[in-house]
């Protein structure tokens, strides 16, 4: 699985559009978080990779403390690196913490299947999305390494009326000749503890170098800590 790290942020000469801000904050008010004060979760877990099991442990407090009892070195990495990456995009924090605090403005008219095109200046890494009907459905990013697509196919409200993200692809590219050098199939399945929506489920289907691999990580009695 290719990793990245955030650029640091970077002067832009764009012009803030309050119409474009709007519609981000929207879509970022519409999206599933964990409430504030959340103090993390414990599970068990379950991680597959192509068939290889690991069961254990895990406890979560956020992105950056993540402890689990597997010591397969490959199973964990995969586990801490995904829950890293939930409790990032799933942890509490204010859209002026997130997307607002960089130049928001729209790049087209809205005509794109995935919707209008909203380019986020002085993030580093050249980040546009695609909006519609309030809810991201397209994240591109570029990095010294690689560019990405993140495309969004199916979603679902929690009973709060936030969206959670079910499905998405990652489509990966070379900077320097522009071709595919990686794809990534993401399900996810939530379950519900208290006020938060906690990782259940995700499968992950990769096919680089004309090799497919497929990777789970199933958690089970969860534990608010």
């Amino acid at each position: 699985m290719a990793t990245y790290t955030k650029e640091k942020d970077v002067e832009t000469t764009l012009e803030d559009d309050s119409e474009a801000r709007q519609a981000m904050q929207e879509v970022f008010s519409n999206t599933a978080r964990w409430p504030e004060g959340f103090g993390g979760f414990s599970a068990d877990v379950v991680v597959n990779i192509d068939g290889e099991e690991q069961r254990g442990n895990v406890t979560v407090k956020n992105p950056k403390e993540i402890e689990t009892t597997i010591e397969d070195e490959k199973a964990k990495s995969f586990l801490n690196e995904n829950l890293a990456s939930i409790a990032m995009h799933r942890g509490p924090r204010s859209f002026e913490e997130s997307d607002g605090k960089y130049k928001l403005v729209f790049g087209d008219d809205g005509s794109h299947p995935l919707g209008r095109k909203l380019v986020m200046g002085g993030d580093g890494m050249s980040s546009f999305y695609r909006i519609k009907d309030g809810r991201i459905q397209q994240i591109n990013r570029q990095t010294p390494r690689f560019s990405f697509s993140i495309n969004i196919e199916e979603s679902r409200k929690n009973q709060d009326g936030k969206f959670l993200t079910r499905k998405y692809s990652v489509f990966y590219f070379n900077p320097e000749n522009k071709g595919l050098k990686d794809v990534e199939s993401y399900t996810d399945e939530y379950t519900r503890v208290g006020e938060a929506d906690l990782p259940e489920m995700r499968r992950i289907i990769n096919c680089e170098e004309g090799a497919v691999s497929v990777s789970t990580m199933t958690l089970s009695n969860h534990k608010l800590l």
